[in-house]
């Protein structure tokens, strides 16, 4: 079975809707994964970070209401932890409840890394691709479970693991149109 990793960028431009053509083949990708002809998988790393970025989401959000400059608002979110606590806790329950309803809700499966192997890649992916830690966490995830695609958006990701993984950055509009032609439309 065909597996399609989705990356964090990727899962919220879903949920966000940053982006309507990523949304349209994350809903292409929901459906075949429904009706059983495609696993679509994330990482425990991307949860953690798509976590995160929700907050961040709402809280930059909570600042552009509030009328905040570009640098109060970066101030505010690397320095006023309390205030951070804050706007988060108010937004905890919508952040959950989003993600969750993707995950669990639509079955995605979660993988994780276990075992030596996978810990050495990590070094390697760190050191000799120079892949932020975040990132060296995904890849080798993705790598030890074997993923068939993976799905991104960050461009300096995927051109330092093209040739470890077949990779689409889907905010190119080669890539996004290859993945419709060679992918969605094989599936």
């Amino acid at each position: 079975m065909q597996v399609a990793f989705l990356d964090t960028d990727i899962i919220l431009d879903y949920l966000e809707n940053r982006n309507q053509e990523i949304r349209d083949i994350v809903a292409q990708l929901l459906l075949l994964h429904k009706k059983g002809r495609i696993v679509l998988a994330t990482s425990v790393f991307n949860i953690a970070e798509l976590i995160d970025k929700e907050f961040q989401i709402h809280f930059i959000g909570w600042c552009l209401k509030e009328n905040m400059s570009y640098d109060e608002i970066i101030s505010k979110l690397n320095r006023d932890e309390k205030l951070f606590r804050e706007v988060s806790n108010k937004n905890k329950e919508e952040v959950e409840r989003r993600i969750k309803g993707f995950i669990f809700e639509k079955g995605i499966q979660i993988l994780s890394l276990s075992g030596e192997k996978e810990y050495e890649e990590i070094y390697d992916l760190i050191y000799k691709r120079n892949l932020r830690s975040q990132d060296a966490l995904i890849v080798a995830t993705a790598l030890a479970n074997k993923v068939t695609y993976f799905l991104s958006n960050d461009s300096n990701l995927t051109s330092r693991i093209s040739d470890l993984l077949d990779v689409y950055n889907l905010r190119d509009k080669n890539m996004l149109e290859a993945f419709r032609r060679d992918v969605l439309e094989a599936i």
